[in-house]
Formats: structure tokens, sequence, C-alpha cells
């Protein structure tokens, strides 16, 4: 039985996270296996195996092909289990990420968050930590200070009063392309 973690307002609620230890643990309980039992069929420690189990390790490669032959059940299947818990738990994650400065930011960028809301290229309404978390997928920057870090050739010709506001020029660089501003 697998449970994925359901979405709250785009992002993942960290306590719904369904480790993949506990769909062995289920099998465990559903097939009347024991821990030693399944550990020494698939190649593995039985403190690794609880380990696992408990949430504190991963499934390894070793363990994914050491439970296909334990279990009849693919390896591809356990570690696709523990890449998609990893994405789960990063995304949950993610939203602890965002700093002041990044707000900050984003107070800066109010017309570009209106025009990306118009396009419906993020979200209609998001608080402004799910703001920043969709900003920085719609412009491809890990973190929105980063646009300061950026110094396209083109800038020398804008108007003083856009040049002072690097944050919004290189967002809207980035959004819209090299020529975006240079025409």
């Amino acid at each position: 039985m697998i449970i994925m973690a359901e979405k709250k307002t785009g992002t993942l609620d960290k306590e719904l996270l369904i480790h993949p230890g506990e769909t062995i643990s289920d099998i465990l309980e559903e097939q009347g296996i024991s821990q030693a039992t399944l550990a020494a069929k698939a190649g593995v420690s039985r403190p690794f195996l609880n380990s696992v189990i408990k949430g504190k390790k991963g499934i390894s490669p070793k363990l994914a092909a050491g439970l296909e032959y334990a279990l009849g059940v693919p390896k591809s299947f356990w570690l696709n289990l523990q890449a998609n818990y990893e994405v789960e738990k990063l995304e949950a994650e993610q939203l602890s990420t965002v700093t002041e400065k990044e707000i900050n930011i984003l107070s800066r960028l109010d017309d570009m968050v209106v025009q990306l809301r118009n396009d419906k290229k993020i979200p209609a309404k998001e608080d402004e930590v799910h703001t920043v978390i969709s900003l920085r997928r719609a412009l491809q920057f890990s973190n929105l200070c980063n646009l300061a870090k950026l110094t396209p050739d083109f800038i020398a010709n804008l108007p003083a009063n856009i040049k002072e506001n690097h944050y919004i020029v290189q967002a809207w660089h980035y959004l819209n392309g090299d020529n975006a501003l240079a025409n």
C-alpha cells in the first residue's frame, strides 16, 4: 500500500510524508515476515533494514535489488519510491528556505507578480512565501537574491529610475529573454 502526501496550497505538508520504510513495514505485516527474515533474504543487515523501516535511512540501490529478490517487487519500484519521497521532502522543506531579503525583493516586483498572475504563470492567490517560491520557478533562479549577481549588457542603456532597482531589471530580463528591455 502506497500513500502519497496531499498537496496543501501548492506545497506538501511535511507531516503527511510517508517514508518508504513504512511501505516495507506494511508488507512485512501483511505477509507475516520478520525483519530478520527479510534482511537475510535481501542480503542486508537487520539493523540496516530496521533503520530504513524507522525512516532513519533511505532505500539504497543494494537494498532495492535485495527487495526485488526477497519480495518479487521490482528494484525500480523501490528506487522510485525513495526518489519520490526525497522530492516530496524537499518540496515540504522549501518554504523554510525563503529569506526575509527575498520577501523584500518581492515587494519591489509587484508589477511583475501582477503580470505573471494575469498570464497564469504563477497562481492567482498566494501568500508572500509561496509567491517567492513561484517566482523562483518562473524566473528559474534558486533564490531571488541571485538576480542581483548578473548584469546584462543592455542595462547601461536603461533609464536611471529602472537601473536603480536591479532586481526588477534582472527579473524582467530573465523572464522575457535578452531583448525584452533592449528595444
